[in-house]
């Protein structure tokens, strides 16, 4: 049996990454029954990041990859029906929300205070109480670290959300009134899309980006539908 590794649920999400949730939404639409490990501790695994997928001895680490291995494995082709222009398109919204939101997303969690209260204590609960300040703050320090690397933690919470904001204002234009982005039915961009977006509304506290994206009635009922589909 297939076994996938993820991080914990959290926030009402079946995990705390959305990255976690697209490789779920990839196995439940190719058919496949999975067993689910999370935890928290991503270290021990081959690029040190959660979601591992484990078949028969295969270890397929990054939701990219396992979206290969499925297809490759088992014939299947996640955008399925797409001419190749939309084919382009859905690479391009993938990357999108994957390289550019999910900072946002991160940022939110990470970097403000009323969020990282709420993460901090529902997140760490492996780590022994004496031990939970020190290790929570080295994390939270190095996320800090990373996400100003990478550009989007260099910005204050309006850049960040103006930023943001374009870009799911370009899902909403692509989406117009299809069910999914391409039609009928979801493809791999839609488990990217739903994924990231249900990941940045269901912030406990109330953010910019949470609440433009809770406030559009376009996005929540694409998202009920995805939700349905795609999540486990």
């Amino acid at each position: 049996m297939l076994k996938l590794v993820v991080y914990p649920a959290l926030f009402g999400e079946p995990s705390a990454s959305p990255f976690c949730v697209k490789a779920m939404g990839l196995l439940k639409l190719a058919g496949l029954s999975y067993s689910i490990e999370a935890t928290d501790d991503p270290r021990k695994a081959p690029k040190a990041k959660l979601p591992v997928l484990q078949d028969s001895g295969a270890v397929i680490a990054d939701s990219d990859q396992i979206r290969d291995h499925i297809e490759k494995t088992l014939g299947l082709d996640f955008d399925e029906g797409l001419d190749p222009a939309q084919q382009a398109v859905s690479r391009a919204v993938i990357r999108m929300m994957e390289e550019h939101l999910y900072f946002a997303i991160v940022c939110d969690r990470w970097i403000n205070d009323d969020n990282w209260a709420h993460v901090k204590r529902t997140f760490f609960t492996g780590i022994p109480v004496p031990l939970k300040g020190l290790v929570t703050n080295y994390v939270r320090k190095q996320a800090r670290a990373q996400l100003h690397g990478q550009g989007m933690g260099r910005h204050n919470k309006d850049e960040r959300f103006e930023r943001v904001r374009k870009d799911i204002s370009a899902i909403v234009t692509l989406l117009g009134e299809k069910p999914f982005l391409f039609g009928d039915k979801p493809s791999a961009a839609d488990i990217s899309v739903v994924a990231m977006l249900r990941a940045a509304m269901v912030a406990p506290v109330a953010t910019d980006l949470s609440s433009f994206i809770a406030g559009n009635a376009t996005l929540t009922r694409y998202l009920d539908r995805g939700r349905e589909a795609i999540y486990p």
